[in-house]
């Protein structure tokens, strides 16, 4: 029995077989191909930037206020105030904001803090800084939290970042100090006999609110022309009682055009304590002036210039 049931079997496997290697009818053919399964298309996983890039794309980040200007080891009376909304005009609740505010200076380089936020149920957070221990004429700036060590996350944030002024006064307005300026011609060669541009910037504190300072003495002037800061420190430190300014004032073109002549100016300047020899403040401006002779334009390319180091040595130093 059992062979003859093999037997049957053999010859079954074999007429399936001859039948196999003719010709498939056409509606058999297309119902095989139909019970085929279907295999999944693979779907791409979005990377880390596209999922940053629909978070940040689905929200409005609007700074609601900002706080008035401090002095230096003054606390600011009220905070940043932000609100974050979805596209649909809600409130966002735990939404987690970056921020960047000023925190140090480095030999006079403005120094970055980075800490989060995060909002409340009506979709608003908020930011103290802490007692500014230096002065700053800067930004804080908010962006959606994220990595910041991913270089398209970064570009994203930076295209959904929320500035505000952070300005944070100097307290030496009155604790008294000197000024060497030094003014180069057009030839590259140093002006002692007539400190112009370090007499502009001593008027324009003084109007600024500044008080016990005056011009350093040409010995200190000779040591800046020498770019020699420990020289600059041991002559003036006797005369200034908390701070140096010192620094040079260059000639980078002075051209005559149709509207009559244009001068342009670099001032590098650096304040320094006069207790210690640290470097607490560094700038360097360009400006261009245009007037009708170069005489008028030099002069007055002086006094914008005065004017902008001043502004930044308030906020600096």
């Amino acid at each position: 029995m059992k062979f003859t049931i093999h037997k049957g079997i053999f010859i079954a496997l074999a007429l399936a077989s001859t039948i196999s290697c003719g010709s498939t009818p056409k509606s058999a053919s297309a119902a095989a191909e139909k019970e085929l399964p279907v295999q999944a298309e693979a779907v791409a996983e979005p990377t880390a930037a596209e999922l940053y890039s629909q978070k940040v794309n689905s929200c409005t980040i609007t700074l609601l206020s900002s706080p008035k200007q401090t002095t230096k080891g003054r606390i600011f009376t009220e905070p940043y105030t932000l609100e974050v909304k979805n596209a649909e005009g809600q409130p966002i609740e735990s939404f987690e904001l970056f921020l960047l505010y000023p925190s140090s200076r480095v030999n006079g380089e403005i120094h970055f803090e980075q800490t989060m936020v995060s909002t409340d149920s009506e979709g608003r957070a908020s930011f103290l800084p802490p007692v500014p221990e230096y002065s700053f004429n800067s930004e804080v700036s908010f962006f959606p939290k994220g990595d910041m060590n991913d270089p398209e996350i970064a570009k994203i944030a930076s295209e959904h970042t929320v500035k505000a002024p952070f300005k944070v006064q100097t307290d030496l307005k009155a604790a008294g100090g000197t000024i060497a300026v030094v003014d180069f011609n057009q030839n590259g060669k140093a002006i002692l006999s007539n400190p112009v541009s370090s007499s502009n910037l001593l008027m324009t504190l003084m109007k600024l609110g500044f008080t016990k300072i005056g011009n350093a003495p040409q010995d200190v002037s000779e040591a800046v022309i020498q770019n020699d800061e420990s020289k600059i420190f041991a002559r003036a430190r006797a005369i200034a009682p908390s701070f140096i300014i010192f620094g040079t004032v260059r000639i980078d073109s002075n051209e005559k055009t149709e509207e009559g002549c244009t001068c342009t100016l670099t001032g590098s300047v650096k304040s320094m304590n006069s207790k210690t020899g640290e470097v607490t403040f560094s700038t360097v401006k360009t400006v261009s002036v245009t007037e009708k002779n170069d005489w008028n334009a030099l002069a007055n390319a002086r006094k914008l210039l005065a004017e902008q180091i001043a502004g930044e040595i308030k906020y600096g130093i």
